[in-house]
């Protein structure tokens, strides 16, 4: 149903033909403006301001002009929804204002006066701050001449102030759009297109090479540049914040393979089908799957959320580059003409809605794109050499030019706004050898909500934290658990940051439901005995955290780790001075042991019987910390059936250059191929750069059919993509690609246990996580001592009936063994 406002606008058109959004009105009251080029019956500009939830809107014939002496036409007309303000694309011929539309200029607005009162008298003085439109500007109402009724004309021109210019044509010197960098005539309608397919003939480009379609192929990478060339011979996109993909396209099915060679099809929704109407047999395209945020800016966090639910119809695919057609290889072809050959494969495919866009681009000097993109918010550019072919590796004739420096940074302490009686600035530290090292404050980017959230969360924080090397005398320590996620123009020269920008916190967030652990095993009165010597003693530095953190840890996630280590053999890893280099394995019984950590005995595969650990009960464990415990590992097995295990473990370990978002892609590729050997695979953190995946089974096999089986597994999972996995334990043989281990299933071998602590800067801790969740971590050092108890409390553990999933082994045959 049409809202009051949005009436007029929802009533004159047809929104199964149009692109345009159909909005609703909303109580927001935000403070943009858009002005849209637009070309449908007479090429026009459009005015739209954000006021009381809808976008008051005026149509100006001749465009806006930066002459305080030039009277321009307005005339207004109806209210458009907020969603209007990033609307780009062809409106249909045939509907209402059918044409192309381009955002020429956006930005923020404000007015001089009370907007609503000067509105009504017809004398409207604002003020814009765009990319193009600066300064005070006057839009005065004209009585209606006879004939005219209801319509409304008014005249918008210039103030007299520094953003006016006599001389300057804005809209000759300008014609491209702040958004996309296209001009309006760039955009056709799909209405105008031919009928038939277009008569694509790759053969005939030079480098084009007789070939069959490739069955991978692996991306071309940029390198990063300061700032982007000015040549002539470059193209200039827009950086895409999502998951690089490779379509590969064959008789009207779509394979989305992602920078790994993952088969991701399925989960990114509906993108696939789209690519069954090209006029081709088959092709190779080069692209990035992003999820779009309500400004048409790709955002990361977005494209997360989407996969963790179901992609749908959320995500679309850029398309940028095209590799091959039809049996032609077209990777020898210079950069330019495979573009141009790819933006005619997709004309009749791409629509303001569609779920595959081509991915224009800008040519000659990249600098104007890439301001747009800084003042936008953009990631930034790519720039590409037009006379290049497509290599399949890291090259300089690609080049991404990131906006803004961007980092996370720890925050080390604050300092506070005496006036305002708040928080004024947060110092930022960074971690290096060890230790944390200042780098400044940021006093910028934060709201009035912001600066009240962060002060509330860093006041309880600055208990027994230890001042910061370098700090001025007016930061508040904190203890550093908390981390920014901060943009900054550069560095000084001893490290410092410049022109920094507070951007919002890097939280690890989980979205479980079970809020309580299945039993209560840690009493109110285990938590009051907790006691160590040297409380104060700290860990890993000297800005790290202490001995009765470790304990205080360890009692709160209690609950939720004891299901998981209780009767297991356990080993140990003992810190007691807390310098890494103390640290030490502890397998067996130790003098002065707690007498309520329970041992066996066991004999090894060399014929020696040794006592081995076990924690039997809350107090046993508890009492670990004292004697400086900061890791448990524990077996695949219960020390009362020893010689049976009832959990299989694949450790992921990345090579040298596999990144966390390739680690994400592989253990979800993983899930896929154990759950079609009809298993239930869990997964956790590793408190370091990997991940586990632990698979609970009957209790059936013993640990050497075990350990065969588990390396068939390992062994047929790798061979689905070998690029992506290998089960070599070399380390020449792992650069790039992840490590899967399974050798955690032999007798003996231990894997640290959830929940557990690592002995390592700001103590990460082992995490499971449910498979959503797993793709909303973008660090996984975010689950720490610090903030691991607070999010068990609201999420609780998705481990929890993890032994109710136990599954038979799959045969052999089935197993890859």
């Amino acid at each position: 149903m049409a809202t009051q406002k949005l009436g007029d606008y929802q009533r004159k058109r047809d929104f199964s033909r149009t692109g345009e959004p159909e909005g609703q009105e909303t109580a927001a009251s935000g403070n943009r403006f858009v002005m849209h080029k637009h070309s449908a019956s007479a090429d026009h500009y459009d005015l739209r301001l954000e006021l009381d939830g809808v976008l008051k809107s005026w149509a100006v014939p001749k465009g806006p002009s930066l002459n305080p002496d030039d009277k321009r036409l307005a005339v207004e007309t109806e209210d458009h929804p907020l969603e209007y303000i990033d609307f780009e694309g062809v409106i249909p011929e045939g509907e209402y204002g059918g044409g192309p539309m381009i955002v020429w200029d956006t930005g923020v607005w404000a007015p001089m006066d009370d907007a609503e009162k000067s509105l009504a008298a017809g004398a409207f003085k604002f003020r814009l701050a765009g990319a193009k439109l600066n300064g005070g500007w006057m839009l005065t109402r004209l009585k209606p001449k006879p004939g005219e009724g209801a319509k409304k004309n008014w005249l918008l021109f210039k103030e007299r102030d520094r953003a006016a210019d006599r001389e300057l044509d804005i809209i000759e010197a300008r014609p491209e759009s702040v958004k996309s960098g296209r001009r309006i005539e760039d955009l056709v309608a799909p209405e105008r297109l031919p009928a038939k397919p277009p008569k694509l003939v790759p053969g005939r480009l030079s480098g084009a090479v007789r070939s069959a379609m490739p069955e991978r192929v692996s991306p071309q990478l940029a390198t990063p540049a300061e700032r982007p060339p000015s040549d002539k011979d470059w193209l200039h996109e827009i950086k895409f914040d999502g998951y690089r993909t490779i379509a590969l396209v064959d008789e009207g099915k779509a394979r989305l393979m992602t920078r790994k060679g993952l088969d991701w099809t399925k989960r990114y929704g509906d993108v696939g089908q789209a690519f069954a109407g090209l006029p081709c047999k088959e092709a190779v395209i080069d692209g990035e799957i992003v999820a779009l945020d309500d400004r048409g800016v790709s955002r990361f966090s977005l494209l997360q959320q989407a996969l963790s639910d179901g992609a749908g119809n959320r995500l679309v695919f850029y398309a940028f580059d095209l590799i091959h057609l039809d049996g032609w290889d077209l990777r020898k072809v210079s950069l330019v003409k495979r573009k141009d050959l790819l933006s005619r494969l997709l004309a009749g495919q791409v629509s303001a809605r569609s779920p595959i866009q081509f991915s224009d681009h800008v040519a000659g000097d990249g600098a104007a794109l890439f301001d747009q993109a800084s003042e936008l918010g953009l990631e930034g550019i790519i720039s590409k050499d037009a006379r290049a072919p497509y290599r399949e590796e890291r090259t300089r004739s690609w080049l991404k030019v990131k906006a803004l420096q961007s980092g996370d940074f720890v925050i080390a302490g604050y300092t506070v706004s005496e006036a305002a009686e708040g928080l004024a600035a947060l110092a930022l530290g960074e971690w290096e050898n060890g230790e944390l090292q200042y780098r400044g404050k940021v006093g910028s980017g934060f709201d009035a909500a912001a600066l009240a959230d962060l002060l509330n969360r860093l006041e309880p924080l600055s208990d027994g934290a230890a001042n910061l090397d370098g700090a001025p005398k007016d930061v508040i320590a904190v203890r550093p658990v908390l981390t920014a996620h901060i943009h900054y123009a550069n560095r000084t020269a001893d490290n410092m940051l410049r022109h920094a920008v507070y951007k919002g916190l890097r939280e690890a967030e989980l979205s479980g439901t079970k809020a309580e652990p299945r039993e209560r095993l840690i009493t109110d009165a285990d938590l009051a005995s907790i006691w160590v010597t040297n409380p104060t003693r700290r860990l890993f530095g000297k800005s790290g955290p202490t001995k009765l953190d470790i304990a205080v840890y360890y009692a709160l996630v209690g609950d939720f780790m004891l299901p998981h280590i209780l009767g297991r053999p356990v080993s140990l890893v003992r810190c007691p001075t807390g310098k890494p280099q103390d640290c030490f394995f502890q397998r067996h019984a130790f003098s002065g042991m707690p007498s309520s950590v329970a041992t066996f005995q066991s004999t090894n595969s060399d014929g020696e019987t040794k006592s081995y650990l076990s924690v039997e009960g809350v107090k046993g464990y508890l009492a670990l910390a004292q004697f400086g415990v900061v890791e448990f590992h524990i077996w695949g097995t219960t020390a009362k059936r020893l010689e049976k295990a009832d959990r299989m473990v694949f450790d992921l370990d990345p090579g040298e250059g596999v990144e966390w978002r390739e680690m994400v892609e592989a253990a979800v590729h993983i899930k896929g191929e154990l759950e079609a050997m009809g298993l239930a695979p869990f997964v956790k953190t590793s408190g370091g750069k990997g991940l586990h995946i632990t698979v609970p089974v009957k209790a059936k096999l013993s640990w050497k059919q075990l350990h065969q089986r588990s390396g068939g597994i390992a062994a047929a999972i790798a061979a689905t993509a070998p690029d992506t996995f290998t089960t070599n334990m070399a380390k020449d043989k792992r650069r790039n690609r992840i490590f899967v281990d399974f050798h955690r299933n032999a007798r003996g071998a231990t894997a640290v246990a959830p929940y557990s602590l690592r002995a390592r800067t700001n103590l990460p801790a082992s995490t499971p996580l449910s498979w959503s969740d797993l793709e909303s971590i973008d660090a996984p050092e975010d689950l720490n001592y610090s903030s691991l108890p607070g999010l068990l409390t609201s999420s609780g553990d998705p481990w929890a009936d993890i032994s109710d999933f136990a599954r038979e082994m799959p045969p052999p045959s089935n197993a890859g063994a």
